[in-house]
This record gives C-alpha cells, sequence and structure tokens, in this order.
C-alpha cells in the first residue's frame, strides 16, 4: 500500500471512530458531572471543527448578505444613472429655449428703431444654399405671409439681406456677403457715405468708395444710409477691422465684419413696410 493511501486510510478511521464515539456520547448522554475519558478525548478533538464549521456558516451567511448588498447597489446605480441622463436631457431643453428666448428677445429690440416704419414677422431658417456662387437662405414663410422681393431682413446682430424670390410658404434671402448683395452704407459718428458689398466666397465685407481723407477709424460702426430704396436708414451691417490706402491712392479699402455669424443663423426677421 502506498503512504498516501495509507494515509486517506487512517483519515477515514479516524473520522468513523469519531462519529462512533459521538454517537455513543449521545447515547449515554445523561446529567453527569463527570464524563468518560474518550467522551472528553471526542470532545476536545471536536471543539475546534465545531467552531470551525460555525465560523464558516457564519461567513458564508455574511457572504451571502453581501452579494445581496452588492445586488442592490447595482440595481440603484443603474436607476440614478437613468435618472441622470434624463436630467441632462432636460437640462440640454431648457438652455436650448434660454438660448431661443435670448434670440428673440434680442430681435424685438434691434427692430425698435425701425418699427414706425415696418411691422416685423420672426420666422426660422429652414435651408441655405450650396452653390458656390450665391450665398442665399430659405426661410419660413412666403407669399401666404405677406413677403414680397426686396423686404429686407435682419437677426438680432444685424443686417442679413433681402428676399430675392417667394413662393407661397417660403422665401429666399440673398445675403449681404453675396457679391450682388452690395450696400448704401455709411459710417454712424462721422455720417461718411460708402457701398459695402461681399465678396461671395468668404462672410468677409468691404465697404468701397470711401474717399482717401475721410474721417475714418478701426471699430466704427457701418450702418444703413437709407439710400437705394431697398434697406431703411439705421440697421447695423458692422464696424471697421481695417483701413488701407488703395494703389490709385484716392480712395480707401475699408474691411468690414460684420456682427452675423451667416453659418449658424436660426431665427430672423422680415421687415414689411406699414400700409
Amino acid at each position: 500500500m502506498t503512504p498516501k493511501r495509507k494515509k486517506i486510510l487512517i483519515g477515514a478511521l479516524a473520522v468513523v471512530l469519531a462519529a462512533a464515539l459521538l454517537c455513543l456520547s449521545g447515547l449515554t448522554s445523561t446529567e453527569r458531572e463527570n464524563i468518560s475519558t474518550p467522551e472528553q478525548f471526542l470532545r476536545e478533538m471536536l471543539a475546534p471543527l465545531q467552531n470551525g464549521a460555525s465560523v464558516i456558516s457564519r461567513n458564508i451567511g455574511n457572504w451571502g448578505a453581501y452579494l445581496q448588498g452588492v445586488d442592490n447597489i447595482r440595481a440603484e446605480n443603474d436607476e440614478l444613472r437613468q435618472e441622470i441622463s434624463e436630467l441632462r436631457l432636460q437640462l440640454v431643453d431648457l438652455a436650448e429655449y434660454q438660448q431661443e428666448n435670448e434670440r428673440l428677445r434680442q430681435l424685438l429690440n434691434m427692430v425698435d428703431d425701425v418699427s414706425s416704419q415696418f411691422d416685423y414677422v420672426t420666422t426660422t431658417v429652414v435651408n441655405r444654399s450650396q452653390s458656390s456662387w450665391y450665398k442665399t437662405i430659405v426661410i419660413s414663410g412666403g407669399e401666404n405671409d405677406g413677403f414680397a422681393v426686396g423686404m429686407p431682413v435682419v437677426c438680432a446682430q444685424g443686417l442679413v439681406g433681402r428676399i430675392i424670390n417667394t413662393s407661397a410658404n417660403t422665401a429666399e434671402v440673398m445675403l449681404i456677403t453675396d457679391r450682388e448683395g452690395a450696400i448704401s452704407a455709411m459710417v454712424q459718428n462721422t455720417r461718411t457715405i460708402g457701398v459695402v458689398e461681399g465678396d461671395g466666397e468668404t462672410s468677409e465685407l468691404s465697404m468701397i468708395h470711401v474717399p482717401y481723407d475721410a474721417a475714418v477709424e478701426n471699430y466704427q460702426q457701418i450702418i444703413t444710409s437709407g439710400y437705394g430704396g431697398i434697406y431703411p436708414k439705421g440697421l447695423l451691417v458692422g464696424y471697421i477691422n481695417s483701413i488701407e490706402l488703395k494703389s490709385d491712392g484716392l480712395m480707401l479699402d475699408i474691411d468690414v465684419r460684420s456682427y452675423v455669424d451667416f453659418n449658424r443663423l436660426e431665427e430672423v426677421m422680415v421687415l414689411k413696410p406699414k400700409a
């Protein structure tokens, strides 16, 4: 017999002996002050095993409670994540409403100076031209809303352009950045007259036909002059960004920047002449 089998056999005999003594102790258990030597031996031998079993039993119970607690925490975390996601969506909606409200408020403030001449109709941009030749947008509202060719279109930051054609429920607006969107304008504080035109490729504007000796400076405001019969006087066009003398020495080349972000237009206002 191999040593390993001997150890197994001895262990099995010890277990059987312990069980037999335990049974014997149970059968002979009465109210006695003294117990036999074998019973004492059995008790001493089994005490650590019983204690260990008790500890293991308690630990198993604690581990089960721990696992249950982990499951509860995981479920609670999932609920919290869902609530956080819903709150984030609500915050996004609220921020969007606030921004729209602010833009509309600015629109109303912007037309205070021309409200005596025009009725204004707030509408939204529904499309924009992808052409490299024309800079236009399409707005909601058309002939059914009283929109007509030539009506000015503005936003909170300034002049946007003018309506160039209409359908029953839409209108196309040529932006002032288009090559054909030239504006009769003037420097607000010096009343220097010129023409503001776009290059048709970017959002940059230039003020031309301004004499070399004109009293103009950087950051002065440019507004519509009212000449030409398209735009009323006093609409904000932009500000002077830089000034250079042309090569002929007779005219200035003035770079004008609009406050309008033409790539992010959402709400605009159509100015309808009062009857």
